[in-house]
């Protein structure tokens, strides 16, 4: 099985959002309508290929995965970068449901429409439906979406301290200590808001794992940058941007940093949430 997620891993983007999720819900839908069904069972003599309810259920699913990922981020954005609690995480769930529930109605309206024309319609069987979609929607974004909303609680919300070890020395540095991180000689350092810097073991790849990426941009291969740190942005030939750190944290190394034109715009709209 190993093997088989590394070769996955290796031909298909899985740390896409839309692919893992894509690849998992066609296995949902294949499954599932194979085992609805006495004569979409494989081992029935009259077995049929549920071929039209398998699209629907894949139409269906990316239409809750789509419309529960955009209505995250647009919450992620606006209010989950400056707080995470209860009444805002019903009003995520509840915005989502109601947008799914807009969608079901007039999902419901065209399919029955197209397959079964006017005479199949029926109040009954909609309400199953939409309950039944509902009811899946909320396991969902559960599944989609409770690893980032915590990673988001714990480091935005939480006060909490990053564990350096160096040359039998343990550090512990609060997250908001944390001004840039950049790498020279392949040793890692963290320069705090004081101007002083710790020497670590970690590479850039680990210490980017342990923060907060709300606060934190991974600027280049060489450094990860907090917003508090940064003192001007400024446009540079070749569609890159210059980013230029404040003088009392600056080190020779990272007085300058360069933002390729691949990662501006992704940029641009992480440090205007800081603004």
């Amino acid at each position: 099985m190993r093997s088989l997620i590394d070769f996955l891993n290796k031909k298909i983007n899985l740390s896409n959002f839309w692919v893992r999720n894509g690849i998992a819900l066609v296995v949902i839908a294949v499954v599932v309508n194979h085992l609805g069904q006495p004569e979409s069972f494989p081992f029935n003599e009259s077995y049929k290929f549920p071929w039209i309810s398998i699209l629907i259920s894949i139409v269906l699913g990316a239409a809750i995965i789509g419309i529960a990922k955009l209505n995250f981020d647009y919450f992620k954005r606006r209010y989950f970068v400056q707080e995470i609690n209860t009444p805002l995480l019903l009003r995520f769930l509840l915005s989502t449901l109601g947008f799914l529930s807009i969608f079901y109605g007039l999902f419901y309206l065209v399919v029955v429409g197209i397959v079964d024309n006017v005479d199949g319609y029926s109040l009954y069987y909609f309400l199953i439906g939409l309950s039944v979609t509902l009811l899946i929607s909320v396991i969902s974004i559960a599944i989609l979406f409770a690893k980032e909303l915590y990673q988001m609680y714990r480091f935005s919300f939480i006060e909490g301290k990053l564990k350096v070890e160096y040359g039998g020395k343990i550090t512990m540095i609060s997250y908001d200590e944390i001004a840039f991180v950049y790498t020279e000689n392949k040793i890692a350092y963290i320069v705090k808001t004081d101007g002083s810097s710790v020497f670590t073991d970690f590479t850039l790849n680990e210490i980017e794992d342990k923060i907060n990426a709300h606060s934190f941009y991974r600027a280049n291969r060489q450094t990860i940058l907090h917003a508090s740190a940064i003192e001007q942005v400024q446009a540079i030939e070749n569609g890159k941007l210059a980013v230029r750190l404040k003088s009392d944290i600056s080190q020779d190394r990272a007085q300058h940093i360069n933002i390729s034109r691949y990662k501006k715009q992704e940029f641009l709209n992480w440090f205007e949430k800081k603004l």
